[in-house]
């Protein structure tokens, strides 16, 4: 049976090692114990400029010198202690270059197991290195944005676990780093009950392909604060089309929802009362009528004004009055029934909208509710102050068939009421 040297067409083996000392390229060597080159490459030889019959025998401090013998020479007494040892360094060629290497050492032992010496075998990675430091210099240099960004970045994994949480994240939500990584909402308590299907929805939407969405979540911090979050999600896939990662920016705009909130109820509510406005009061009733104009039904408006209410204001103060208008819109709101609508508006003036099971005499009785409430004094401090109620109404489409006119025949009975009070 041929050896492996005979079946590659040599005749001997030291045939193939002659060959394949003088052809590779690579830098291999056997070093003896004694630090003494016993085999090397062309490579080899040719990484110092040298033949190798001049290399061979040669000690690896005189081959190297001092300086680059010192840098290696605490692997090498690892490889001679008999452990393999993989490293990189920096070597000078012969030119004068300077290059990056990565260096594999492995032990070689006698027939009694004793190391003999290290097989030795060299590989430039310059141009790798120089790679792996570019990449490494851009991660860090994207790294560095993302912390220093107001934004919260927030990234899970194929499995919706969280493998990276910033410090802004932690500022927003309160849990460390430490805390968050690998915790899977909603089982990780940052989303808020009412949201957590709309969490769930919009990141089914990344699952299933789209590659990137936006929302606005209500979510938790670690001490139970209700806070909104802007989230910024976009997905990435591998090129078979699996999900890799979500990552999210995040920011928290729980001051600009609230501030929204309240201009919201403000083009809507009376500020002083609670109640809703005279806009709100005008688009409830333009419903109203087109409901009830389908339907068959009837509605009515019940127009209150308060008496001697100039004269809270003018002898106690407009504080006096303010408190005077809450406490009366509470009456007002007590009068009437669960399906009433109960408006303020403006100054001393009150409207009752009865849209739901409206006879004839409805307005009657609520309005003589109403008056009858306001017979009672108003309490401002230790003083009792007295304010009546005059009350007038209207029926839809008994009196009038729109809105506008509607509201004008109640005002005008109110006011004759309080004529003949």
């Amino acid at each position: 049976m041929a050896t492996p040297w005979e079946a590659a067409g040599f005749a001997s083996a030291e045939g193939f090692i002659e060959a394949f000392s003088g052809t590779t390229r690579g830098l291999i060597t056997y070093i003896d114990r004694a630090e003494h080159v016993r085999f090397g490459s062309r490579g080899f030889a040719e990484s110092l400029g040298k033949p190798l019959e001049a290399l061979i025998g040669r000690q690896l401090r005189e081959l190297y010198g001092e300086e680059d013998y010192d840098a290696f020479r605490p692997f090498l007494a690892q490889a001679l202690a008999g452990h393999p040892v993989h490293y990189e360094r920096l070597a000078r060629a012969a030119s004068g270059d300077v290059r990056w290497i990565s260096v594999m050492l492995d032990p070689h032992r006698d027939a009694s197991g004793a190391v003999a010496g290290v097989f030795a075998c060299e590989l430039e990675v310059s141009e790798l290195k120089r790679t792996h430091e570019a990449l490494e210099r851009a991660m860090q240099e994207l790294e560095s944005h993302m912390e220093n960004s107001p934004l919260a970045m927030v990234e899970f994994n194929a499995d919706n676990e969280i493998r990276r949480w910033s410090r802004q994240a932690e500022a927003i939500f309160g849990w460390t780093a430490a805390e968050a990584v690998g915790q899977r909402p909603p089982a990780f308590p940052m989303v808020h009950p009412d949201a957590v299907d709309q969490v769930r929805d919009l990141t089914k939407e990344l699952r299933d392909g789209a590659r990137r969405n936006r929302m606005l979540a209500h979510n938790v911090t670690k001490d139970g604060k209700a806070i909104w979050c802007e989230w910024y999600n976009s997905a990435f896939f591998e090129t078979d089309g699996r999900l890799r990662s979500i990552l999210s920016l995040v920011q928290d705009v729980t001051a600009r929802v609230e501030a929204e909130e309240q201009l919201r109820q403000a083009a809507v509510e009376d500020a002083l009362t609670g109640l809703p406005n005279r806009k709100s009061l005008a688009a409830r009733l333009e419903h109203a009528i087109v409901r009830v104009t389908r339907s068959g039904d009837r509605l009515a408006l019940i127009f209150i004004d308060l008496d001697r209410f100039k004269k809270v204001n003018d002898t106690l103060g407009h504080a006096a009055g303010d408190e005077v208008l809450r406490q009366a819109a509470a009456r007002i709101r007590a009068c009437v029934r669960e399906v009433d609508s109960v408006a303020r508006l403006g100054g001393d003036e009150f409207v009752v909208l009865l849209e739901t099971d409206v006879r004839a005499d409805t307005p009657s009785i609520i309005g003589e509710r109403i008056r009858n409430a306001f017979e009672a004094p108003f309490s401002w401090k230790t003083i009792e102050v007295r304010c009546g109620a005059s009350v007038g109404m209207s029926l839809y489409p008994d009196h009038a068939r729109d809105p506008e006119q509607l509201l004008a025949t109640a005002d005008e009975a109110m006011y004759r009421a309080k004529q003949g009070a």
